[in-house]
């Protein structure tokens, strides 16, 4: 599946678009992908192991587990339950009672047909009986007989609001945590004991938790980590590369088993040289995704070297410079094109950088290939909003996206 005019590549480079079963021919495999060893840790960890997924946003996590959870010796032991974060909640404020909630209704959905009903009625009183306790007090009754189900669509529906409401809610709910934490766990247990499961594991995947702010993923991970850490199940969390270089990394570690990064595409090496590897591997996903014939090489080079081995920026690039190309009614994407795109998010990126100690920092990682800043936030925030960008080479080095060049006045 290739775009075969201009106008095709418009939606086919949609950078929302995580490559699930419809889109995996458009998935290009990537040196040092952790897939394969996340894959043979789960099939040989015979304990409740969570794995912690970091990335910078936009570098593949989606996909990759996608690919992961579709493989089928992953399949053959286990139940798999995958599911966005952000689909559910509001991840701007994020807590962990949140987020053990979303993972109770989604194994509530998948596990329905399965659960015997005496669970299913405990399940419903346990319902009935928190609805009556986070009740507002001007409510003269509570309507309680629509079940579990009801009430969790209820329930994330007022999380995700944003309104007042969702305060007092988390504040009368909280102390019910290790029920739902219980009644998570015997979801779980029905499910691996049911004939029709076969013997399968259940393993949740938990994906978009790298899409909040910076603060409310330490305390996530960091602060209420060893209670994110109860279910009795197999879990992955996608988390923001900016977790593993905080301070705080120590503390996090010790509730998690293991974790595996997903490195950019290396397309430039630290001496400055372009990795023809990674630059190939670069210039295929664009190829995948269309006609090569509807960009000049010199277009695509640009496109790529402005991408700084994100995925989700070369896909951005692409799809803009596709629109401009037809707003300028040409035949094919060409280098002004590319530009055009590349300045309209270098403006974007612009919108964040006011303060003059993010240019200092940013010129110093440019020219160190380093992260070395007395205060940690604002190198932190940096990190995890894509203006600094880890590449593999064994410990790895940190390099200024390219895109954001200019603004800080460095060459490219």
């Amino acid at each position: 599946m290739k775009a075969s005019y201009l106008k095709q590549v418009i939606g086919f480079f949609d950078p929302m678009q995580s490559l699930d079963e419809e889109h995996k021919d458009w998935y290009v495999e990537r040196p040092d992908n952790p897939e394969e060893a996340i894959k043979i840790y789960l099939i040989n960890n015979f304990t409740d192991t969570k794995i912690l997924f970091s990335g910078h946003r936009g570098s593949g996590k989606t996909s990759t587990l996608s690919k992961l959870a579709r493989d089928a010796d992953i399949q053959a032991q286990f139940f798999v339950v995958k599911f966005s974060i952000k689909d559910e909640l509001n991840v701007a404020d994020l807590t962990y009672t949140d987020l053990l909630l979303a993972v109770g209704h989604r194994l509530y959905e998948v596990g329905e047909p399965w659960l015997d009903s005496r669970l299913k009625d405990d399940l419903d009183k346990w319902s009935a009986e928190v609805s009556r306790v986070v009740a507002k007090a001007d409510q003269a009754e509570v309507k309680v007989e629509a079940g579990i189900s009801a009430w969790f669509l209820k329930a994330k529906g007022l999380l995700k609001t944003g309104f007042e409401d969702k305060r007092e809610f988390r504040q009368k709910f909280e102390p019910r945590v290790p029920q739902l934490i219980e009644f998570i766990n015997r979801i779980i247990r029905a499910i691996e004991t049911h004939p029709d499961a076969g013997g399968r594991e259940v393993l949740v995947i938990l994906e978009d938790l790298d899409k909040p702010p910076v603060d409310v993923a330490m305390d996530l991970f960091s602060t209420k980590g060893t209670v994110l850490i109860q279910p009795e199940c197999k879990i992955i969390f996608t988390v923001p590369t900016s977790l593993l270089y905080s301070g705080q990394y120590n503390v996090v570690k010790e509730n998690f088993s293991d974790q595996f990064p997903l490195p950019n595409f290396k397309i430039i090496e630290k001496s400055g040289e372009r990795n023809e590897r990674g630059w190939a591997r670069m210039r295929e996903i664009v190829e995948r995704r269309m006609d090569s014939q509807l960009i000049e090489l010199k277009a695509l080079d640009h496109a790529v070297e402005m991408s700084g081995g994100v995925v989700r920026e070369l896909v951005r690039i692409i799809q803009g410079a596709a629109s401009r190309a037809l707003v300028a009614k040409a035949n094919v994407i060409k280098f002004e094109h590319v530009e055009h795109a590349v300045d309209k998010l270098r403006m974007e990126y612009s919108y964040s950088l006011t303060r003059d100690e993010y240019i200092d920092i940013l010129r110093k990682v440019h020219d160190s290939k380093e992260l070395r800043y007395p205060d940690e936030k604002p190198l932190l925030d940096l990190l995890h909003n894509l203006f600094i960008l880890q590449y593999p080479n064994g410990p790895g080095w940190y390099g200024v996206n390219p895109i954001v060049h200019k603004l800080i006045g460095v060459g490219a």
